[in-house]
């Protein structure tokens, strides 16, 4: 998996040596271990992880609770390993939260094609990510901006209309974008 680091979540340890030499070679070398979920979330709180696969049952719960909380608050791609006969009570929860589930014992062919869905759902969740991030930032600043025109309204006693039109004017006159002199305007205003 490219663009990160994979953690392998392994209840002592078991079973990471196996999981590793199924990683693709860049990423085996670099795969950090946690013995239990509470240290993954540690661990995970702290590093941009692209990639944990959690082999289940962890020491400390069943792997299904942390594989999920991970999709829900990290851009990690999150596999889940459980034993085979698990699989149909896991399946469901697990793939509604958006974590790829492996049964076990795991077959390497079927663990690299998850990988690479993994990675491919991974470079979409980061698209995403980054289009959000850019309509929240727009939002913010078209939310600074009408705070400026109301002030403009209020204090200058002009309309709407008119309060967008000099908010325009003063950045196309001084060349800087409508949110820095909407910044400035609320500045001078919210005194």
């Amino acid at each position: 998996m490219t663009g990160g680091k994979t953690l392998l979540i392994c209840p002592q340890g078991r079973g990471a040596d196996k999981l590793r030499l199924l990683l693709p070679d860049t990423a085996h070398v670099d795969a950090d271990i946690a013995g239990s979920a509470a240290e993954a979330r540690r661990m995970m709180a702290g590093a941009g992880y692209a990639l944990a696969v959690v082999n289940a049952p962890l020491t400390d719960e069943t792997g299904l609770e942390l594989a999920t909380e991970l999709t829900g608050s990290t851009l990690a791609a999150v596999i889940l390993l459980v034993k085979a006969e698990l699989m149909s009570m896991v399946y469901a929860p697990a793939t509604e939260a958006g974590v790829l589930v492996v049964s076990k014992p795991v077959i390497p062919q079927v663990f690299q094609q998850t990988l690479q869905l993994a990675a491919a759902t991974r470079s979409r969740l980061l698209v995403l990510s980054r289009e959000n991030e850019r309509l929240h930032q727009k939002l913010e600043e078209i939310r600074v901006i009408d705070r400026a025109k109301c002030l403009l309204i209020e204090n200058m006693r002009i309309s709407e209309t008119e309060a967008h039109r000099a908010i325009e004017k003063q950045a196309m006159d001084r060349r800087v974008s409508r949110v820095l002199i909407a910044k400035e305007l609320l500045k001078r205003f919210e005194l």
